[in-house]
């Protein structure tokens, strides 16, 4: 089992080969398997897999920290692990046995969609599902997948919502991953038709984020915004690094400059930049603590606390989003150029904040109407 100290370590240490892949990952519109074997062999997909099961059990601080050093390498590789690690973590809070038949493949990799995109009709011994789930993250490198369904009773009617867990070969992924940005995701379409699913491997959703034990403790949806706003910081960090790096050489066209560097305009632009990283860095680090003492103490977030998470989550996205785009005006059209790595950290910024659970608006009502004490709810997960 590694330790956080040297899970980052071991992170910062994958960024060039990350970088170097990354135009293959994308092409690809997955991970490559140099990169895939690189991130399994250093670990990175068993972050907050509990030691028990080989994993190095990491707090929500290191988890922000190590998937920020990965996506200061690529985006995409970052973007699949994190999700990775969240969906191994919501893996080990099944019951026995199902937990650890799920944990002991020896790469054990869940990705999953938690929206209940289906439905499951009982049948002796377990479920049949079926349904389409879009957006599967690391599908093609998966060994399971944590599906997202509602449960219904013998006469069609919803009970509840559960999560169903399902070996990767049982689902057929649709190649519907064509977009702008976060190419090598590989975010396709997850299909099952009249799957059956056994009884101990669909668990209510109630229950996985209910009381928290030793092995799995964390409120579920705002780790998994982090898990959405984590690669944002290392992509914000490469972004102002190959601004930097290029403008002491940079001319400024039109101007009484010789180079970027020497004008006040550009200093400006990559200062206040700077600043809206480091203060993306900083809410997420906030709210990352936060999660390890809820962890560390076994206590359940409130719903205003969870409301409020979401929205500074929001927050630092968008200060991500906003200080790459300062970035590109002040870097100039070259960053575009197809050969230009940073039209690939633009394009991917831009892509992932666009995940629904990063939007402003719905995370912003959400906290609002809870400061107001408002009854109704703007998001179904909080």
């Amino acid at each position: 089992m590694i330790k956080s100290a040297e899970a980052l370590q071991k992170a910062r240490a994958l960024r060039p080969l990350l970088r170097a892949h990354a135009p293959d990952c994308e092409a690809a519109r997955r991970l490559t398997e140099p990169v895939v074997t690189a991130l399994t062999e250093a670990g990175m997909f068993r972050l907050w897999l509990p030691g028990r099961y080989g994993g190095t059990q990491a707090g929500a601080r290191t988890l922000v920290e190590v998937v920020a050093a990965l996506a200061e390498g690529d985006g995409s590789a970052a973007w699949v692990t994190s999700h990775i690690a969240v969906g191994t973590w919501l893996a080990a809070q099944f019951p026995e046995p199902a937990r650890s038949e799920l944990l002991a493949h020896p790469n054990v990799r869940i990705t999953g969609v938690l929206a209940p995109t289906a439905q499951a009709r009982p049948v002796p011994g377990g479920w049949r599902v079926t349904g389409r789930w879009p957006y599967n993250s690391g599908g093609p490198i998966s060994t399971h997948v944590m599906l997202g369904s509602l449960l219904a009773d013998d006469t069609g009617r919803t009970t509840s919502q559960a999560a169903c867990a399902i070996p990767v070969e049982d689902i057929v992924f649709e190649d519907t991953w064509h977009v702008l940005g976060m190419r090598g995701t590989a975010s396709s379409t997850a299909t099952a038709t009249d799957l059956f699913v056994p009884e101990g491997k669909v668990v209510p959703m109630h229950e996985l984020v209910g009381p928290l034990d030793q092995d799995a403790g964390a409120p579920l949806v705002p780790f998994l915004l982090l898990a959405i706003l984590s690669p944002q910081l290392g992509m914000g960090r490469a972004a102002l690094a190959h601004v930097l790096a290029h403008a002491p050489d940079k001319p400024v066209p039109g101007t009484f400059y010789d180079t970027q560097a020497e004008s006040v305009a550009f200093q400006l632009h990559v200062a206040e930049a700077a600043v809206k990283i480091e203060t993306a860095e900083a809410l997420a680090l906030r709210i990352a603590e936060e999660l390890d003492v809820a962890t560390e103490n076994a206590t359940r977030l409130s719903f205003a606390d969870r409301a409020r998470t979401r929205a500074l989550v929001s927050r630092a996205v968008t200060e991500v989003v906003d200080a790459v785009t300062l970035l590109a005006t002040a870097h100039g059209a070259g960053g575009f150029a197809d050969s230009s790595p940073f039209q690939r950290i633009w394009r991917n910024v831009n892509m992932a904040a666009r995940h629904m659970n990063a939007s402003p608006a719905v995370a912003h009502e959400t906290y609002g109407k809870s400061l107001l004490g408002r009854p109704e709810r703007a998001a179904r997960t909080v």
